[in-house]
């Protein structure tokens, strides 16, 4: 497997002159010092001058480049590599700082002219250390907060600070390692003291050639001194004294200009030190007008400490023109501090540059009265007027919407409790902020001990009035709401679609307010109002569904929503329309929407539902479920009491026969069902009372904890008493429909024809072998009555036609006590009628109906005729088998009859 090719990752340092020592680090430099074959720095062969280390680190020295590249390592299995990093070479030129033994030409080096490089300037480290990770010194935004003075961490400056250049180079270095640093620093500081010697030895030749020119220098002196015969040094002095004069002749005038030019000069100068004073009426007004405020309270107060005790008189004046700028601009900041609206933000900055213009304690309370007071005057603000096209921002419940249009415009007292929770939740808080920033002495003030009981009452009156606000414009009363008050104002229920989103946005509020850490009776007065208004909601909205369910008759439509119903105990139910639902449902989103509402949980509160804890609202709650009944049963009175419904009373056919209208099924705008309309509500109070009370009562237990409270009980009795009465009542109307009109069909049927008991045909009874005609009228009435029951509700069947055929029976005894006098075939065919009458509705016969029955055949005399009586049944047998009786001449008469009316008697069956 061929080997890698060796990568450079890292170089210590990045750069330096010719023959700096560089450390460098990487991968497969191979295995031992023979597998290094080459190495080049910047294009420069440094192979001699390599140290092989290990297979990741290499040392050596890099050669005369003047640029930047990169660092090549070629081994003997991996080949010629390649380098992630790039050294940088440069000649390093001799600056006059540096130690050296050659004479350095300064017009050469051009000193002060041009800026040189930061490499061309580099020197050495002093402490002798090798900076490797340079990523560790701090950057120089951080070095100038430590350093705000004129500082530098370069050697050569002015301002060379030492702290700031170890920070800078020496950042990572540990203690140990500076340690060493200041051994190597101390002995080369004796070297240069001690090592002149060294220095010679290094530097011989120079120093040999310079002793050689002196000598020289020497010799020409004593030479040209033997020459001349007198000093030289005094010619050159005398000349000397003789160019100054004539220099200080032809310059005088310039040396004056000059040192008006440098009087000039120095006051353009003390002008220019201090130009922040002169300039600063005029930055006080533009710095105003900009709002930064804070720039002018920061010169105000450094040209206060520099120049307020100067005596200098240019100096008082311009101080005097800056104190008349600052009295302006405190009276400008006072009126804004006090001018609303005014973010909170800003009043503080207000606050703390008055205080530090001009020392005033009071700019902050005064802050916190103008808060205050655009409080109160935003909570007693008349609300605006939403735009006609423009959403409701609190819509009512579509749960208790009903069959009413909730479409309209937002009450208008609806609307200033809106408006006066959302001005509180956003105003009160800040209002608290800013006193609290009061206190704690954020505001650069001290805050005064008699503040804190004034700041106390301001919470508490803000918090009262908003509660006062709210109880007033829900209808509620002002003080603490207890049962007492569940009439104080009947047009409450007006806003119950909007109760529950008033009571939620109150809720809300009371959370955030949770989080101001306020004191436990600001919060007590906000938690008085919840509960409040959770007892008004809970009144309301069962006051409006008691109202809602009262009014569920106007929502009949009599179709049969639900399937034939099984009633508990019972064989079948019977049809029901969709009212009883609508009635669970009203019921149903009246106890959904109050656990959405009044029983959200708040901090602070121990129970679930805190409301019905309370024993007088649970029992005005039992009271109000109790009217919620009330009204449903009103609902079905008033339907069956209603004239659609007793005019849509189907009519017998004799009755049909004699009317001269004809009948009819529609009143009004609503198609009525083709069933009796009375059964129908009949079978939606038997199924309202065993199907739909039942999940009802545990719909209103789900509030109080999933089970039925004594109230709760005794509404569950109420109800269940009301619909038994209802039930009683409505059979009883149905039964007088039907009654009366089938007991009145008897007489008529009876003697239909002028027909005369006492004046039969001979043998007319046994020739033509049938009923007369009122039992056949009798048993089609009751077929009707009976097929209509069994339609709707057949579970009644036998309740309903019991009572039925007891009028019958009461009626036919009625008849047969009057009937003066019979014939033979009169007294049988009686006899025949009476029987098979009571055989047919044997079923149906209640005791009492077969004591009707038994008077009136003891009101028929008996059968004189020696053949009548061989077949004829005593009047007080206990049942009438009269195949058993009658000769088998005939037994096809009852036959004959039966199979006549086999139709009828199926009817009948049970």
């Amino acid at each position: 497997m061929p080997a890698e090719a060796p990568t450079v990752t890292g170089i210590s340092p990045k750069e330096g002159p010719p023959g700096t020592r560089v450390t460098i680090r990487g991968q497969h430099f191979g295995n031992s010092p023979r597998d290094l074959m080459g190495l080049t720095i910047c294009g420069c062969n440094c192979l001699l001058s390599a140290e092989w280390v290990s297979p990741n680190k290499i040392i050596a020295r890099s050669g005369p480049a003047n640029c930047k590249g990169d660092i090549i390592v070629m081994t003997r299995q991996g080949g010629i590599g390649a380098s992630t990093v790039q050294f940088r070479g440069y000649m390093e030129t001799v600056g006059p700082l540096k130690e050296s033994a050659v004479w350095v030409e300064e017009e050469i080096s051009n000193w002060g002219r041009r800026a040189m490089s930061t490499t061309a300037m580099q020197q050495q480290d002093p402490l002798g250390l090798s900076v490797e990770d340079s990523s560790k010194s701090l950057p120089d935004d951080q070095m100038n907060q430590y350093f705000p003075h004129p500082s530098s961490e370069s050697l050569s400056s002015e301002d060379f600070v030492p702290a700031r250049f170890l920070l800078k180079n020496h950042h990572g270095t540990s203690f140990d390692d500076l340690k060493a640093g200041l051994s190597h620093l101390q002995r080369k500081v004796g070297a240069h003291k001690e090592g002149q010697l060294s220095f010679l030895k290094a530097n011989v030749g120079a120093v040999m050639d310079q002793l050689d020119t002196l000598c020289v220098l020497r010799d020409k002196f004593e030479q040209d001194a033997l020459q001349v015969r007198m000093m030289p040094t005094v010619r050159l002095e005398q000349s000397i004294e003789d160019s100054r004069r004539e220099a200080d002749r032809l310059f005088k005038e310039v040396l004056n200009r000059r040192e008006n030019a440098d009087a000039t000069r120095n006051a353009l100068s003390a002008m220019q030190r201090n130009k922040f004073l002169f300039l600063l009426p005029t930055s006080i007004e533009k710095n105003s007008i900009k709002g930064d405020y804070d720039l002018i309270v920061n010169d105000y107060t450094r040209a206060k400490s520099l120049f307020s005790d100067s005596d200098i008189e240019i100096f008082k004046r311009v101080f005097e023109e800056v104190d008349k700028r600052i009295d302006s601009l405190i009276s400008r900041l006072k009126t804004q501090l006090t001018t609303m609206p005014c973010t909170l933000e800003d009043q503080k900055k207000l606050a703390r540059n008055l205080a530090s213009l001009d020392g005033d304690n009071n700019h902050a309370w005064n802050a916190i009265e103008a808060r205050y007071n655009y409080l109160l005057e935003s909570l007693t603000a008349p609300p605006e007027k939403p735009p006609e096209n423009s959403n409701n921002a609190l819509s009512p419940s579509s749960k208790l919407g009903g069959g009413q249009n909730w479409q309209g415009e937002l009450p208008i007292k609806i609307q200033t409790v809106e408006d006066c929770l959302e001005v509180f939740s956003f105003q009160f808080p800040e209002l608290w902020k800013l006193g609290q920033s009061y206190f704690s002495g954020e505001l650069q003030v001290e805050a005064s001990s008699g503040h804190n009981k004034s700041f106390r009452d301001i919470i508490l009156r803000s918090i009262k009035m908003l509660c006062e606000i709210v109880k007033e414009n829900l209808t509620m009363p002002v003080g603490t709401l207890t049962p007492k008050h569940k009439n104080s104002n009947k047009n409450s229920t007006d806003f119950g679609p909007w109760l529950p989103q008033c009571l939620t946005e109150v809720v809300f509020l009371y959370k955030s307010l949770c989080g101001l850490d306020l004191p436990s009776d600001a919060l007590a007065l906000i938690n008085n109002l919840i509960q409040d208004l959770r007892f008004h909601c809970l009144l309301v909205i069962m006051k409006q569904t008691s109202e809602q369910v009262r009014m569920l008759y106007k929502q009949e439509t009599w179709v049969h929503d639900l399937p034939s119903a099984t009633l508990p105990g019972k064989q079948s139910g019977g049809l029901v329309t969709a009212l009883p639902s609508l009635f669970e449902s009203k019921v149903t989103d009246a106890v959904t929407l109050l656990k959405e509402s009044i029983f959200v949980h708040i901090p602070g509160e121990t129970t679930v539902n805190p409301i019905l804890a309370n024993p007088s609202v649970h029992s005005q709650y039992g009271s109000l479920a109790q009217s919620i009944f009330q009204g449903f049963v009103q609902t079905l009175e008033h339907l069956s009491s209603s004239k659609e419904v007793m005019s849509a009373t189907p009519m017998f056919l004799s009755q049909i026969l004699t009317s001269s209208l004809p009948p009819t099924r529609q009143s009004g705008n609503r198609k009525l069902p083709s069933e009796n309309p009375q059964l129908i509500i009949l079978s939606n109070c038997l199924y309202t009372r065993d199907i739909v009370l039942p999940s009802v009562m545990k719909s209103l237990a789900s509030l109080t904890g999933d089970q039925e409270t004594p109230p709760l009980l005794l509404a569950r009795e109420t109800a269940v008493n009301l619909l038994s009465d209802l039930d009683k009542q409505l059979c009883e109307k149905y039964l007088e429909s039907k009654t009366d009109p089938l007991v009145g069909t008897i007489e008529p049927s009876m003697y239909i024809g002028e027909f005369d008991w006492a004046k039969l045909p001979e043998r007319s009874v046994i020739e033509r072998g049938d009923l007369r005609p009122y039992i056949k009228e009798i048993l089609a009435n009751l077929i009707s009555v009976n097929c209509e029951v069994q339609n709707v509700l057949p579970s009644q069947c036998r309740r309903l036609l019991s009572y039925i055929v007891e009028m019958i029976a009461e009626e036919v005894s009625r008849l047969m006590t009057c009937i003066p006098n019979f014939n033979d075939e009169g007294v049988l065919q009686a006899h025949i009628d009476l029987a098979f009458l009571r055989k047919t509705l044997s079923p149906f016969c209640t005791p009492t109906a077969k004591a009707f029955f038994n008077e009136a055949l003891e009101a028929v005399p008996p059968v004189q005729k020696a053949e009548h009586k061989k077949w004829v049944c005593s009047p007080f047998a206990s049942d009438f088998k009269f195949i058993s009786f009658l000769c088998r001449a005939m037994e096809h008469i009852f036959i004959g009859i039966e199979a006549k009316m086999r139709l009828q008697l199926l009817c009948l069956k049970p």
